[in-house]
Order: C-alpha cells, then sequence, then structure tokens
C-alpha cells in the first residue's frame, strides 16, 4: 500500500554517527487516497509531515517517529464526513537479533517495536514503518458530534437536521424475553386468585 502512494524514505546510515543523534523530517505531497482499514474507507489528505530521531544503541539502531496529516472519515452515527487532525509519535528498533522461535513466547514491548535485518544495507527505507505509523494512527470510529443524534433507524433520516415522527415500535430482544415472562407471570397469579375464589365458594356452600 504505501508504493501506491510512494512513500519511500532513505536513511543512509553513514548519516548515523556512535554517540549521536541524527535528526530529520520531511513532507509528502500527494494526491489524496483511500485506505481501507477496521472494516471503512479512510480518505488519506496530504500533505503528511514527519520527523525522525535515529541513534545507535549498542549494535542496535533505534528509530524514534513523529508524523502528522489529516483524514476524512465518515461519522459512526449520521455518516457525515468526519475531517480529523491526526498525529502520532512511534518508536521502533532495528537489529540484527534474531527474533524468538519459541512456540510460547511472549512477545514484550520492546519486541513488539523490534524489525529484524539479516545485515545492514548502505540505507534503510522508512516507507514500511512509516504506513504502520500511519495505519497505528487511524481512529476505529469518529463522530462528527458528542452530541451527535445519528439517523433514524426506522425512515433514515438524519435527526441533527430534523426531528422524526417515526414510533419506537423496536423492542430490544433482551427486553422482549422479560416482557414474556412477567405476562406468563401475571397469568398465572391470576389463575391462582380465580382458583382461591372458586374453593371460597365451594366452602360456603
Amino acid at each position: 500500500m504505501y508504493d501506491r502512494f510512494d512513500l519511500h524514505y532513505h536513511l543512509s546510515l553513514k548519516e548515523v554517527k556512535k554517540e549521536e543523534v541524527y535528526s530529520a523530517s520531511g513532507s509528502f505531497k500527494r494526491p489524496d487516497g483511500v485506505v481501507d482499514y477496521w472494516g471503512q474507507e479512510y480518505l488519506l489528505k496530504f500533505p503528511l509531515d514527519f520527523e525522525i530521531y535515529a541513534y545507535w544503541a549498542n549494535e542496535d539502531l533505534k528509530l524514534d517517529m513523529g508524523l502528522s496529516f489529516k483524514v476524512e472519515i465518515a461519522c459512526a452515527r449520521c455518516l457525515r464526513s468526519v475531517l480529523l487532525d491526526i498525529s502520532g509519535q512511534y518508536n521502533y528498533i532495528y537489529t540484527l537479533r534474531p527474533p524468538s522461535l519459541e512456540p510460547d513466547h511472549q512477545l514484550s514491548k520492546e519486541e513488539m517495536s523490534m524489525v529484524h535485518m539479516d545485515f545492514w544495507p548502505a540505507s534503510l527505507d522508512l516507507a514500511p514503518q512509516l504506513w504502520e505509523s500511519i495505519i497505528l494512527s487511524l481512529p476505529s470510529i469518529a463522530l462528527c458530534s458528542p452530541s451527535c443524534r445519528g439517523l433514524c433507524p426506522h425512515c433514515g433520516r438524519d435527526l441533527n437536521e430534523e426531528s422524526c415522527s417515526c414510533a419506537s415500535i423496536e423492542i430490544d430482544p433482551r427486553l422482549e424475553v422479560l416482557k414474556k415472562a412477567m405476562a406468563m407471570l401475571g397469568n398465572s397469579e391470576r389463575g391462582k386468585k380465580n382458583h382461591g375464589r372458586s374453593k371460597k365458594k365451594g366452602l360456603s356452600r
């Protein structure tokens, strides 16, 4: 997917000196494009700005990445388009250490941020980590407003724009079961009362 948006940025390892912090920033200016994730569509809007800080920690290369961009998504209640400002900070560790192959091994937080390398290239293409950071920054849902009233479940009318005269005829299935149980209990109580009155009449004779 990052190839479609051409999010390639090459970090030259010669520029990252031992005991120094290398910093850089940039901006991707691309045509807006749709991203499918979380079972919905996001309109990724450019420019996408980023900054990186890279430094060596023993034999590993650590990378701190920050990015900011805008995304358009449908409101989860009324389906109106919502424009969101997105920003995030992510950390990665490039390492030559092999990953654990133990079947029951639980990944630590550090291991989850590792990018395992077979060798050190002349430069690192940060596109996979840039794309992963974008995906991790996307919200699962969005609202146009915390007070959004959404759509009428019967006629589909936007309740933010006009009121709806549809009657609330649908009953929560869980409440329907309770309603039937209450009805059965009521019938049982009425049956007991009627049976009690018939016994009293028999005794009076």
